[in-house]
């Protein structure tokens, strides 16, 4: 199993009708490819986790770099996984646009990531716990029957 972490800059014109649109979108391809992951939006950034079949997951990386609705594409990690982090999800989604107090830890880990910082290209223990928590963030949400 493989995983990617990217990070990049929502087009000016990039609003919520287009990130539903992309995500019915992203989902269905997702599934068909059985890929799974996470898409978190935070202040017109985009910080996307993805995993699969290696091959699979770095063809869908490709085709995400040729994409306009979004710029300065940056790779934060990738590797090799043990089991997935996200398998119910195709690609479970949050924004932060409003105020979410359930949310507030996991929106300052998002905001840790978007600044600058050395990369690395191997999953480190600081990744795979933020991955961890944003999953049992969202799972919480939606056992509470809150949207994804």
């Amino acid at each position: 199993m493989f995983c990617l972490v990217y990070k990049s800059i929502a087009s000016e014109a990039f609003g919520k009708a287009q990130i539903q649109d992309m995500l019915e979108k992203a989902r269905a391809f997702n599934r068909s490819n059985n890929i799974t992951g996470c898409l978190l939006y935070y202040k017109g950034e985009f910080l996307q986790y993805l995993e699969g079949n290696q091959v699979k997951v770095l063809a869908l990386f490709d085709r995400i770099q040729r994409d306009d609705r979004h710029h300065d594409i940056e790779l934060i990690s990738h590797g090799q996984i043990e089991h997935r982090e996200f398998k119910k999800w195709d690609m479970a989604y949050e924004d932060f646009f409003g105020d979410n107090d359930t949310l507030q830890f996991l929106k300052l880990l998002v905001s840790s990531f978007l600044e600058p910082a050395e990369k690395t290209l191997d999953p480190n223990p600081t990744s795979k716990y933020f991955w961890k928590t944003a999953k049992r963030l969202l799972s919480a949400k939606t056992t509470s029957g809150l949207r994804l």
